[in-house]
């Protein structure tokens, strides 16, 4: 880890993990029940792509070779992306124009998507990394396009809660961490809901994929096997497909769809601070970063996806 190509990445981990806890730790205490799902996926998002956003500041002349080779100034985009990434994390952490941040950042990952990811995978249409690739940014940017919709919300005036909470008064510290009122148009519905359905379908992709690769690691079925020292390392790649597959199923079902999502994410983010930071542990390098980030981001997207119907007001502050 000395090298500062491992060490950036790492210690970005470490701050934002720090300014996590400071910054959302109380909103996230203070949420009841699957109200606590939106701001820990929020953070879940915000600190995988500082990680990866420090990546490309450390190490730009590994990464400007993913950039296409039709594309002018590789290096000046890979340093402009790392920094961006950066500045969407603090965004997310401390809610500053988080709407706008999440916006760009949706359009990004489904640029990646259209300029990298499908073209790879149509060139090798058997290769199943190419299409797990494809399927991973398209879920990253529909969680951060769901991010930027769900973040809308607006401050309630003491009358609003004084109607919504039976005359209780609230301080203003809990008036401002209070997911807000702001009625959603019908095109937002639209997007969020079809944003819903892409992670649902790539949740279950995922989990078929754990059914025809149970030696790999659980959630995001990339080329990495479990170690062998991972007690029952089968058995949790094939648990999680099952719940990819049933829960992903769920959140096409209005009635379920908010609960399937954030017990899905919940379990994905207890996988990365269990199995995927012993891994990490044991060998921390890039790969194990990465997988760790991944992982996490994947358990962010699904949080955020449990707020993609709008939740009636009574259920936010009950």
């Amino acid at each position: 880890m000395s090298s500062p190509q491992v060490f950036g990445p790492y210690l970005t981990l470490v701050l934002f993990l720090i300014a996590a806890f400071v910054a959302v730790g109380r909103e996230f205490w203070m949420a009841r029940g699957l109200d606590k799902a939106y701001p820990l996926g929020r953070v879940s998002l915000a600190v995988p792509i500082a990680v990866f956003g420090a990546e490309h500041l450390t190490s730009p002349h590994e990464i400007m070779k993913l950039v296409p080779a039709w594309m002018p100034g590789k290096l000046f985009w890979t340093y402009f992306v790392g920094v961006a990434l950066i500045a969407a994390g603090l965004s997310f952490i401390f809610r500053v124009g988080i709407r706008l941040s999440a916006t760009l950042l949706g359009i990004m990952f489904f640029c990646f998507v259209a300029m990298m990811d499908l073209p790879s995978a149509i060139a090798a249409p058997h290769d199943r990394f190419a299409w797990t690739l494809f399927a991973r940014e398209s879920a990253f940017g529909a969680g951060a396009i769901l991010l930027a919709i769900t973040s809308g919300a607006r401050q309630r005036t003491p009358g609003e809660n004084r109607i919504a909470i039976g005359a209780r008064q609230r301080t203003p510290g809990e008036n401002r961490i209070a997911i807000g009122a702001r009625q959603r148009t019908p095109g937002e519905n639209r997007i969020a809901i079809g944003a819903l359905y892409l992670i649902a379908l790539v949740s279950m992709f995922y989990g078929i994929e754990h059914f025809l690769h149970p030696e790999c690691v659980p959630a995001v079925p990339l080329a990495k096997v479990t170690p062998v020292w991972i007690p029952w390392a089968h058995f949790w790649t094939v648990l999680t497909g099952i719940a990819l597959v049933i829960g992903g199923g769920a959140m096409f079902a209005r009635n379920v769809s908010r609960q399937s999502a954030a017990a899905l994410g919940a379990w994905v983010v207890v996988l990365v601070v269990s199995l995927y930071l012993a891994i990490m542990i044991s060998k921390p390098d890039i790969e194990g970063l990465n997988y760790f980030a991944d992982t996490l981001m994947f358990g962010g997207v699904l949080l955020v996806a449990s707020r993609a119907y709008d939740v009636p007001r009574k259920s936010r502050i009950s």
